[in-house]
């Protein structure tokens, strides 16, 4: 299943998709870029569209991404 979430408060972020098979977390920033990242934990996508502030949620664990 893919899951998506806009973020619509977001100055960094557009949307995110989450696939639970391939466990991929694609993110599509305002700038019009979009990385996909692999081996990441559902909850981590849950966290990231539920965080109060995604941006600085996403900058606190971009560190520990891995790009596809």
């Amino acid at each position: 299943m893919i899951y998506s979430h806009r973020f619509a408060e977001s100055s960094m972020l557009a949307d995110c998709q989450y696939d639970d098979e391939s466990h991929e977390l694609t993110i599509m920033f305002l700038n019009g870029r979009t990385y996909t990242y692999k081996n990441v934990l559902y909850n981590t996508y849950e966290d990231l569209a539920n965080a109060k502030s995604s941006g600085k949620y996403f900058n606190s664990i971009k560190s520990q991404l891995v790009l596809k």
